[in-house]
């Protein structure tokens, strides 16, 4: 069973309404300059903005390209003339998805109105754009949204941030054509039972399967002379082909993922907390993903809140990971379904 480790509210970000969406920082002033990653979706009944093609083997930016629609041809427009009334905001890099529209906007002095305001016109310039280009007898008396309320936005706190949003919008196109292609890798989940308990996993199931597991667990009880032997013995187990298991949490167990990562290894990871249902891994793990080289394995209940990851939790999670390596390495007890 899953302990009942005290967890906290994100300090930071409200709730959200929806898993991952619509948040918005509790002490942030939006009217500050401010560096940000924006999101916002069309309605259900609004036209696709764009659809994407792409061209094998999906490695770089140039592997998908956003095809328009007559819908999705309007938007740089509307974005130039909305960037033409605030002089304060900078957009470096935007996406423009079938069903979704993404911007790096740099507020580069106060907004006196604040940043729902000016995301709010941005919305209505391109409705109101499409609204005008329909033939007159097929524009309705008065104008529709496309979008749905509200928006999403992650705040760069520093230039590492600020360059990892920008590339996310600029390969947004290449990830979309990778869930296309490898659907069961970005979006099927699987139920993994082990005794009376289950877990959620997602990504290459068949790592399992693999004949090494082992736990990669360090002890803050090692001399020097046990912790380089210790890491020794793990590379070595990956050289070997063994599969490594852990929540990765001491810097040395993170040292041990770096090593597996640049190495070109394939690991299971044992993660906080579960997923939501069109959550897929983000950054170097959706790459590792899309590669065959990493499954998730969680908690069965996805949570907006944040658990806490105190020791207690944190041998929890190690636990499961010995739990794991018993169960589908020595004594293969455990069993897979898809959920």
């Amino acid at each position: 069973m899953i302990p009942k480790t005290p967890s906290i509210i994100n300090p930071f970000y409200r709730n959200p309404d929806h898993p991952n969406f619509n948040r918005r920082a509790r002490h942030h002033d939006y009217t500050r300059p401010a560096k940000y990653l924006i999101t916002f979706l069309k309605q259900a009944s609004t036209p696709a903005l764009s659809r994407i093609i792409g061209f094998p083997p999906y490695v770089s930016y140039e592997s998908a390209q956003t095809i328009l629609s007559s819908l999705g041809n309007l938007v740089p427009d509307a974005i130039s003339k909305w960037i033409g009334l605030y002089p304060q905001i900078f957009v470096p890099a935007y996406s423009i998805m079938p069903d979704h529209i993404h911007l790096c906007v740099n507020v580069t002095t106060r907004l006196p109105m604040g940043l729902s305001r000016a995301i709010g016109r941005l919305k209505g310039l391109i409705s109101s754009s499409y609204h005008n280009s329909l033939p007159e007898e097929l524009r309705p008396s008065e104008m529709q949204t496309l979008f749905t309320k509200g928006f999403n936005d992650r705040i760069a706190y520093n230039k590492e941030q600020w360059k990892n949003q920008n590339h996310y919008v600029r390969d947004n196109p290449r990830r979309y054509m990778l869930k296309q292609q490898i659907p069961d890798y970005m979006t099927r989940r699987w139920v993994i039972t082990m005794g009376d308990t289950q877990y959620m996993a997602k990504g290459n199931i068949f790592l399992l399967k693999q004949p090494h597991l082992f736990q990669v667990k360090f002890s803050r009880k090692f001399t020097d002379k046990e912790s380089v032997e210790w890491t020794e013995r793990n590379k070595g187990f990956l050289r070997n082909g063994a599969i490594p298991v852990s929540p990765f949490i001491h810097s040395k167990e993170k040292e041990i993922k770096e090593y597996a990562i640049e190495e070109g290894f394939a690991m299971v990871r044992v993660c906080t907390n579960g997923f939501a249902e069109r959550e897929s891994a983000s950054g170097i793990e959706f790459k590792l993903m899309t590669e065959g080289r990493l499954l998730l394995i969680v908690p069965m209940e996805h949570n907006t809140r944040k658990e806490d990851l105190r020791y207690r939790y944190a041998q929890y999670l190690n636990g499961v990971a010995v739990d794991i390596v018993k169960a589908f390495c020595s004594s293969q007890t455990g069993s897979i379904r898809p959920l």
